[in-house]
């Protein structure tokens, strides 16, 4: 009785690899986005900081509504090299989304595969049972048969 093999579980295995490392990198840009999206609520938190803050005060001169607005326009140049990358992970993102899904598939289909060869190999060995159990079955039924029929008569002696 042969155990059963699948010829393919070093290229199943390399392929589980690669779709697990497709994922990681995946998370890494998803981790990556979420930092850009913190960093530009950063921006408007920190910009409705100062202007609350320079508001608040009782006297404002012209040199701190200049500050804030060089502080403002700092911020606005900041956010939009923080958009800028947000959007470039964010169609990195989307790329490997669209590996992972390639990694994902590549990988069920060898999963499909040799579950249907697992399937074949159990189907061949119950066949096998049912083909020992029958032949055990006759060659049992054959001896009993024999020890119960007379043999020949033999002539009045």
């Amino acid at each position: 009785m042969t155990t059963f093999a699948f010829r393919l579980e070093r290229v199943l295995r390399w392929r589980q690899a690669k779709l697990e490392l497709e994922q990681f990198a995946l998370s890494r840009l998803a981790a990556e986005c979420t930092r850009w999206d913190l960093a530009l609520a950063g921006f408007e938190t920190s910009r409705a900081d100062e202007e609350a803050r320079v508001l608040s005060c009782n006297a404002v001169t012209g040199e701190e509504f200049a500050a804030l607005d060089r502080y403002r326009k700092h911020l606005q140049q900041q956010k939009q090299i923080a958009l800028d990358r947000r959007h470039a992970a964010g169609l990195k993102m989307e790329e490997q989304r669209g590996l992972v899904m390639l990694a994902r598939r590549e990988s069920r289909l060898l999963e499909k595969l040799r579950e249907v060869r697992r399937k074949d190999w159990e189907e061949a060995i119950n066949r096998e049972f049912e083909s020992l159990a029958a032949e055990t079955y006759l060659a049992r039924w054959s001896v009993t048969k024999s020890r119960t029929t007379p043999g020949p008569a033999t002539p009045g002696v």
